[in-house]
């Protein structure tokens, strides 16, 4: 966030810090899902589905399954439209909604 409490969204960081950030998030996942047994993760949007995918990739973790639901951005109007809705939806469609009630 910034001084002023706005979302920073990873295009607004520097291409070296994000690198860094990544590579620190990344090996917080991993650990997380080693640590937990975690067989499912649950990416909200595509970019983190695409960051989930890719180090789970680097570290070799091949069990686990990824699932992605529509993130609530102020910047899409589909996802102000009933998010929550659209969400439930998604995490039943994925076999997912029983694990959350």
């Amino acid at each position: 966030m910034s001084a002023s409490g706005k979302n920073i969204t990873p295009p607004d960081i520097a291409a070296d810090a994000r690198r860094r950030l990544n590579g620190a998030c990344d090996r917080a996942l991993v650990d997380v899902v080693r640590l937990l047994g975690v067989r499912t993760v649950v990416a909200v949007g595509k970019y983190t589905q695409c960051r989930v995918r890719a180090a789970l990739r680097d570290a070799a973790v091949t069990d686990v399954n990824t699932v992605v639901i529509m993130h609530p951005s102020p910047a899409s109007p589909a996802a102000n439209k009933a998010w929550t809705d659209i969400a439930l939806t998604q995490l039943t469609q994925a076999g997912l909604l029983r694990y959350l009630r």
